[in-house]
């Protein structure tokens, strides 16, 4: 299995490891740019894209406080208005998002869609968990693999920050399935919000989704 078919084969482990009707999507956030990595089905790809273009949802509430977030209803509760119509237009009536964070700057999280209302046991939160720390894993080694690689052979030394600039806005297009104003806003307030230059978050980006193969979920599953 090659690295970058591993977030989908991840999410598909994830989702038969749970229950029957379970599907699952595997996210990574970066510097504050959330994208979607892989996901077992294109209604859980949709639903995980719709929350990383708002920056709002249970995925981004459980990284932000590094703990499992429960979504008994899909249908009932406030906020995370975007998610929670993509979620109910695809058939979910729960969700679960348990993350595993890297450093303060990167985490990664597994979500969980239920079509039918279920509770959500300490056992599935374990096994949840155990999956996303294994997602943490190898996001970590392609990010030490993608930087040992640029010291070796100088890959974005060699770009100018407009070319950097230029693949991170395109690979946040296709991991997010967003227009290209939306991918270079999202670039431009990560920067803003961390006080790191534009071409400095474009790298880090790049590295992170080295990991991201799968096509927009616009298409086949």
């Amino acid at each position: 299995m090659s690295i970058a078919a591993f977030p989908r084969e991840l999410a598909i482990r994830a989702a038969s490891a749970l229950a029957p009707g379970i599907e699952a999507s595997i996210t990574v956030r970066q510097l504050g740019v959330t994208v979607r990595a892989g996901s077992s089905s294109a209604a859980a790809a949709r639903c995980d894209q719709a929350e990383s273009l708002a920056d709002d949802g249970p995925c981004i509430d459980a990284m932000d406080a590094r703990a499992p977030c429960v979504v008994p209803s899909v249908a009932d509760g406030p906020g995370w208005k975007a998610w929670r119509r993509q979620a109910g237009r695809e058939g979910f009536a729960s969700a679960l998002a348990v993350p595993a964070g890297l450093d303060e700057n990167i985490a990664v999280a597994v979500n969980l869609y239920s079509g039918t209302p279920i509770s959500w046991t300490t056992e599935m939160l374990a096994t949840a968990g155990g999956y996303a720390r294994i997602g943490a894993d190898m996001v970590s080694l392609c990010l030490a693999r993608a930087e040992l690689e640029d010291g070796a052979f100088g890959h974005y030394r060699r770009m100018s920050d407009l070319v950097v600039t230029e693949h991170a806005v395109g690979a946040i297009m296709q991991a997010n399935d967003c227009p290209e104003h939306t991918a270079r806003h999202l670039l431009e307030s990560a920067s803003l919000r961390r006080n790191i230059a534009r071409r400095k978050v474009a790298e880090i980006i790049l590295r992170a989704l080295v990991v991201s193969g799968d096509p927009p979920a616009s298409g086949d599953p």
